[in-house]
């Protein structure tokens, strides 16, 4: 229960008054603003007959208050049986504060329980010409929100959802961050302790082709370009039985050409693709390789340098494309582990050099074309 004209010091009571009505009709009005002006239609108010006050006070209300319940966008109600909600008006005069007084409480037709009860000073009705109508959004805040937005018999229309088109075809370009695990073969050169694998930092620029000819299966291609970094230090044993660190390192740059199969599942501007194939790779030019002792000068330290030619076994892959409409495209990440299913070898003799496995993380864009045609509805 809300009462406005309660005792206490006269300007605070006004001030505070007047911002809690502010504050209601401002929020009211935003809520009238985006509810269509049908919405209210099935609250049915009823406005019992003023009481209390002079006669010139109680016609001004009984014709004020009905007029402001229509204003507001509900049903006037003839008589209170006919009603969903009724309010109840009593001009009374504050002697403390030497003022009129208008009293209004709203209640529950159907139970006869009392909703609200709040009040509103003024020295002439002429001063509630601006706040009539304030003192029925006030009331009817307050009615239940089932019926006074009328869910019954309105509902808002859903948003229309966006629509990304589906292509046939997609190109696109993508680059990024590869770390290579090479996993080094034993010869008769390499001494214990023997190193099981060595992490290799490298990077990955592709050009990006895609088929799509259903609606959750596409087939991808690629032309990768990369580098092949592989390093590896063990010990060799000396003519006088004592070990020395040996290095040896190989360069090289290929290109690899992955077949694979991709799901294609969509979530809003989302499509995220899972995929999986198998890949072949072409060597571009020579591999280099670097021999060399590591550590304490010696007559016998050497560094030696020289090219072969070099052969790529056919590998796997698998990984995990995410990706985003944004602008006439997509942008995406593309997460992808690979590994060779043998050595590496040199050439020609066949001899084993290492086996690759790498993960790379690369950042991409891709261009739709050849529109698929909307499936009806």
């Amino acid at each position: 229960m809300v009462l406005l004209h309660s005792t206490g010091n006269r300007p605070v009571k006004k001030i505070i008054g007047f911002l809690v009505m502010l504050a209601v009709t401002a929020a009211l009005y935003a809520q009238a603003e985006s509810i269509p002006e049908s919405a209210y239609a099935n609250v049915k108010v009823w406005v019992a007959p003023t009481i209390g006050g002079s006669r010139g006070d109680r016609e001004y209300f009984n014709f004020n208050l009905p007029e402001e319940v229509k204003g507001g966008g509900y049903e006037l109600a003839e008589t209170r049986a006919a009603s969903d909600f009724y309010i109840t008006a009593n001009l009374e005069y504050d002697e403390e504060y030497m003022e009129n007084v208008l009293n209004v409480e709203l209640y529950n037709t159907e139970t006869g329980a009392l909703i609200l009860s709040t009040g509103m000073g003024y020295q002439t009705t002429e001063e509630m010409n601006d706040w009539n109508l304030t003192t029925i959004y006030r009331l009817m805040a307050n009615a239940p929100i089932s019926k006074s937005l009328g869910m019954e018999e309105f509902e808002y229309p859903e948003a229309p959802k966006k629509e990304y088109p589906e292509y046939r075809l997609f190109l696109g370009v993508r680059g990024g961050y590869s770390l290579r695990i090479n996993e080094p073969y034993q010869n008769v050169s390499y001494t214990y302790p023997f190193p099981y694998y060595t992490l290799g930092h490298s990077f990955e620029a592709a050009l990006h082709v895609s088929y799509q000819p259903w609606r959750y299966v596409g087939f991808q291609t690629e032309a990768i370009f990369t580098m092949d970094p592989v390093s590896f230090k063990f010990y060799r044993v000396m003519n006088n039985d004592q070990y020395r660190k040996f290095s040896e390192t190989f360069q090289s740059a290929s290109l690899m050409i992955p077949l694979m199969v991709k799901g294609v599942f969509r979530v809003r501007q989302f499509v995220i693709s899972p995929l999986a194939g198998v890949y072949l790779t072409i060597p571009l030019g020579q591999m280099t390789q670097n021999q060399s002792w590591v550590g304490a000068e010696a007559e016998d330290d050497f560094e030696d340098t020289f090219d072969f030619k070099y052969q790529v076994p056919l590998g796997w892959t698998a990984g995990l494309e995410l990706g985003m409409h944004l602008g006439p495209g997509l942008l995406f990440l593309d997460i992808r582990y690979a590994a060779d299913f043998t050595a590496t070898l040199r050439m020609p003799g066949d001899k084993e050099l290492y086996k690759r496995s790498m993960v790379s993380f690369s950042l991409g864009y891709k261009f739709g074309l050849f529109k698929k045609k909307a499936a009806a509805k």
